[in-house]
């Protein structure tokens, strides 16, 4: 059985900026991840962070806290405590040429209860692709 699942897109920009970006996400994932608010980093260091949101889902709110460590050019997003999951997200940018960088988003979320995994390919599909806006519309 997969546990995991990717969405890539192709983001008109040098992977330094989209690196700049992935960066950036880990203080403010709102410009990045739909439905976002109440971000809180709780704890930060040189090797990771701690950071602590607001997901509004269609059917429910619920908090999440992740683990984020960041080694060029990965950024990994494990979940410490969720109402339902557990796992993580991991955002990978590869260099296509001077100015395309492939983006892959690669989930793997299971149930805490079940083990089975949380096939949730819309929102993963969503989140690179409002990653994808904000990256090309910032540069």
């Amino acid at each position: 059985m997969e546990t995991t699942i990717s969405h890539t897109e192709i983001i008109d920009a040098y992977i330094h900026d989209v690196w700049k970006h992935l960066l950036f996400k880990i203080d403010h994932p709102e410009h990045f991840v739909p439905n976002v608010s109440g971000v809180e980093i709780l704890e930060k260091s040189a090797a990771a962070a701690i950071r602590k949101m607001t997901v509004a889902m269609p059917t429910q709110t619920m908090t999440i806290v992740e683990k984020i460590t960041a080694t060029p050019y990965l950024v990994k997003f494990e979940i410490i405590e969720h109402p339902t999951l557990t796992g993580y997200v991991d955002n990978l940018a590869e260099a296509i040429d001077e100015h395309a960088t492939r983006l892959t988003y690669t989930m793997c979320w299971l149930n805490k209860i079940t083990s089975t995994p949380a096939n949730n390919m819309d929102i993963l599909k969503a989140a690179v692709q409002k990653s994808k806006q904000y990256i090309e519309q910032a540069d």
